[in-house]
């Protein structure tokens, strides 16, 4: 059976992958053009002979941004890659595939473990990897976007170290190597709820036994031993060397009318949960029997809270907390507990009243239910790239246009010669950053001055003669 849903999610993830690279077209938004450089730098690289990469010395207009060195880019690789064998643009959709097939094997197998169920992690792989957020990821937002292809690997590694085979405590020191490698706050989020499934192991069980304190230590103690080279240097370089990096502070919040009603209403690649899942938490209350499903399902109802103006964000100004930035990042952790559920819930339903040749034909239905609904999801994103214009070629340092702009083949050059929309200071030093404003203050107050004087030749011109 695992070859044949194996199958299926290929069938489903070369599907969606292939209407989206029918367009013959990217949409550039949000983070885009910061981790397209970085891929362009590491393409660069490789193609001078150099495997590694430190700084942008011909990306992000030769500033020498040391985003390399502490942001995470070993994922990249496969994509630059890529590069020398297509297209820039089917170089893309063909990494994108990658990614969503990887993240489908991993939910499959991390659920199989879970469960023991084939069917249930059928079910939970399908609806995961093609969860609403997780299509806004892959648009542009691609460190979250491949962190949440570990996620499942990683709560897994933390079930089993603290409730089930304390042995397999590797899961979580190579899972959580994985998450960090991939996207940094990620670790740092997916912390918060390990600490809270920690808690709740202390209360449920009246303690916990020295063997897994053991095995919890150790898998941290691997784990960090594994990101050595993503530690070192932020010790070695960053802390006290006058360098910016991302503003901490919580500049959206959901309100929980757009939480609830999106799912029905509006494009399902956006920031909401799927239909699925919220009927999910509207009815699993009334099914679940396990004292572990309760957790779960609790899990999944505060991740839901996080992302709500109704939790008191204002509360964690100063503090360590504000790095989510964008606490629709928990819809990730919110996707993962109530899609077990739902899984788990359907699976039981199905099984007992399928049976024998009718599960495959019935695998085979689910996975054509899925495609279609991930190809209505993505027809936004499709439709989206028929209203925009083609990027234009500009000069060196100029401003994205707005809306953003559509590239393709022929111009997808053109993107790195327009400033970065986001992270193009990330990791600058703070002196450099205080010219560049005082510069850009200066040159604002000069155009301002050009714009008086053409104002007043338009205006004041023409009617000299009638004095």
């Amino acid at each position: 059976m695992n070859l044949l849903y194996l199958g299926l999610l290929l069938f489903v993830t070369l599907l969606t992958t292939l209407y989206l690279a029918s367009s013959k077209a990217i949409f550039a938004f949000s983070d885009w053009t910061f981790h397209a450089a970085r891929v362009e730098e590491i393409y660069l690289n490789l193609k001078s002979g150099s495997f590694f990469t430190f700084i942008a010395a011909r990306t992000f207009h030769n500033t020498g941004a040391a985003s390399f060195l502490f942001y995470p880019y070993i994922f990249f690789y496969p994509w630059a890659f890529l590069r020398f064998i297509l297209s820039p643009v089917n170089a893309f959709y063909a990494w994108y595939a990658l990614v969503t097939f990887a993240t489908a094997t991993i939910s499959y197998f991390s659920m199989k473990a879970y469960s023991k169920k084939s069917l249930a992690s059928f079910i939970f792989s399908l609806v995961y990897t093609f969860a609403p957020y997780r299509l806004y990821l892959g648009g542009a937002v691609f460190g979250e976007y491949l962190a949440v292809t570990f996620l499942p690997l990683l709560f897994l590694g933390i079930y089993e170290v603290l409730w089930g085979d304390k042995k397999k405590w590797y899961l979580l020191a190579i899972s959580g190597a994985l998450v960090a490698y991939a996207h940094i706050l990620s670790v740092f989020l997916s912390l918060e709820f390990a600490v809270i499934l920690f808690i709740i192991k202390l209360i449920t069980s009246r303690g916990i036994s020295k063997d897994r304190i053991k095995s919890l230590l150790l898998s941290a103690g691997v784990c960090v031993f594994l990101v050595l080279p993503v530690i070192v240097p932020f010790f070695t370089d960053f802390i006290g060397q006058g360098l910016s990096s991302a503003k901490p502070s919580i500049s959206y919040t959901m309100g929980p009318r757009n939480l609830l009603l999106n799912p029905f209403s509006a494009p399902q690649n956006s920031w909401n949960l799927s239909f699925m899942l919220m009927l999910t938490i509207l009815t699993a209350w009334a099914f679940i029997k396990s004292r572990r499903n309760w957790i779960i399902y609790g899990l999944g109802l505060f991740a839901c809270f996080l992302t709500t103006r109704y939790f008191p964000w204002k509360l964690t100004a100063g503090t360590p907390f504000e790095m989510v930035q964008l606490t629709a990042r928990y819809l990730s952790y919110a996707s993962l507990f109530l899609t077990i559920l739902f899984a788990l819930g359907s699976s039981s339903v199905l099984e007992e009243h399928v049976t024998g040749r009718k599960k495959l034909a019935l695998s085979c239905s689910l996975a054509v239910f899925m495609a279609l609904f991930s190809l209505s999801s993505l027809s936004v994103y499709r439709d989206t790239l028929k209203h925009v214009q083609d990027m234009p070629k500009t000069s060196a340092n100029s401003i994205q246009p707005a809306p953003f702009k559509r590239l393709r083949d022929y111009n997808y050059y053109n993107q790195f010669n327009y400033k970065i929309l986001f992270g193009a200071f990330d990791y600058m030093p703070k002196s450099s950053l205080t010219s560049v404003q005082k510069q850009n203050s200066l040159l604002m107050l000069i155009s301002h001055k050009l714009l008086l004087k053409v104002l007043y030749h338009l205006i004041c011109q023409p009617f000299r003669g009638f004095r």
